[in-house]
């Protein structure tokens, strides 16, 4: 049986390394596991074939037939659980991919979500933030400009860039925005 348990994981390994990329040893092992089981209990099996062949009476040879069948089984139950182990451990490694990339997007989404409106400020250039911060407060085009020393055609490009990245139409929006409390801007 150890002998069993070797040559699978030894075919195992062998095709894991020969049909995977390094990134997905993981799934490859899951794949080959079962295969490698298979592959040694059939050259097993017909080992067992050859020995049956040689004996004469059929009363053994149905007896001995299914005691050598389960034994040859064996590798094939080893693939199996192998199997099972690095399903496993693949589903663990995957579900703690998933939750660390979902949290990172709840950090983002919590930073950007308002009562119901989203503005992705990611979308916005540093010189727009800028510009709609000003805006949300309240000042004008031309208090824009002189705060931020460009001039008023700048402001207004500014504005539109601004509505058209964050889908608002009005300073009415971006001073909401502002006033619900919240301070990314």
């Amino acid at each position: 049986m150890i002998l069993d348990f070797i040559l699978v994981t030894l075919l195992l390994l062998c095709l894991t390394l020969l049909t995977t990329r390094k990134k997905e040893w993981l799934s490859g092992l899951v794949q080959n596991s079962l295969v490698s089981g298979i592959l040694l209990s059939a050259i097993q099996m017909m080992m067992l074939a050859g020995f049956l062949e040689k004996t004469d009476s059929t009363e053994s040879i149905l007896s001995i037939f299914l005691i050598k069948l389960i034994i040859r089984l064996r590798p094939l139950m080893i693939g199996l659980i192998y199997k099972f182990i690095f399903q496993i451990v693949n589903q663990i490694v995957e579900n703690k991919k998933t939750e660390e990339k979902s949290d990172s997007q709840d950090n983002e989404s919590s930073e950007s979500s308002v009562a119901g409106n989203s503005f992705d400020f990611s979308l916005l250039s540093r010189r727009e933030i800028e510009v709609a911060r000003l805006a949300a407060k309240g000042y004008t085009n031309a208090q824009i400009a002189e705060a931020l020393f460009i001039s008023t055609e700048t402001v207004k490009s500014h504005m539109n860039s601004i509505f058209e990245k964050l889908g608002i139409s009005s300073r009415k929006e971006l001073m909401e925005y502002r006033t619900d409390g919240y301070t990314d801007l």
